[in-house]
């Protein structure tokens, strides 16, 4: 094979490319980071434990929340026709998604129920979150015994009626 300077070079800066070193595909991953478009804060980044973004549907568009209280509270009174939102649960990779249908409000898993201290809002990734069931939402309480203390299981329809 007969290698020409132009070959050497065309092979050479290929090479970098491929590397990333002259803004190839190897350029490495940042997290993305917003704010909530309802409290203004910043989102709160899932972590290996734990999720925390809460995200809205509504048509085409994804929004991402600081906590599901704020992604209710905007859907209540931004959004008119349906949505989906997904809020974390207790369970990583596991959401409760809520769905507004007909201005029907549903929870899948069905028994999903809420937790709603009030507080600081910096807290409100632990102070209002979802639970697929009781059984999770005790467990989730004794796991955050010192800001859940006082909290109470919430339906869906209550949390809905408490969102403002």
């Amino acid at each position: 094979m007969n290698i020409t300077r132009k070959n050497f070079l065309a092979l050479g800066l290929t090479a970098l490319f491929s590397v990333g070193f002259l803004g190839g595909t190897a350029t490495p991953a940042y997290a993305h980071e917003t704010k909530c478009p309802y409290c203004k804060l910043d989102v709160v980044q899932d972590t290996k434990e734990q999720d925390n973004e809460v995200v809205l549907r509504y048509g085409n568009k994804r929004i991402e929340y600081r906590c599901v209280l704020c992604a209710v509270a905007q859907a209540k009174t931004k959004f008119k026709n349906d949505v989906t939102i997904l809020a974390p649960s207790n369970v990583k990779g596991k959401p409760v998604t809520i769905t507004r249908v007909n201005g029907e409000w549903k929870t899948d898993p069905e028994g999903a129920v809420f937790v709603m201290v009030k507080g600081s809002h910096a807290e409100c990734e632990i102070r209002y979150r979802a639970l697929a069931s009781k059984e999770e939402f005790d467990k989730y309480v004794k796991a955050n015994a010192e800001l859940l203390k006082d909290a109470q299981p919430l339906t869906l329809k209550e949390m809905v009626e408490l969102s403002k």
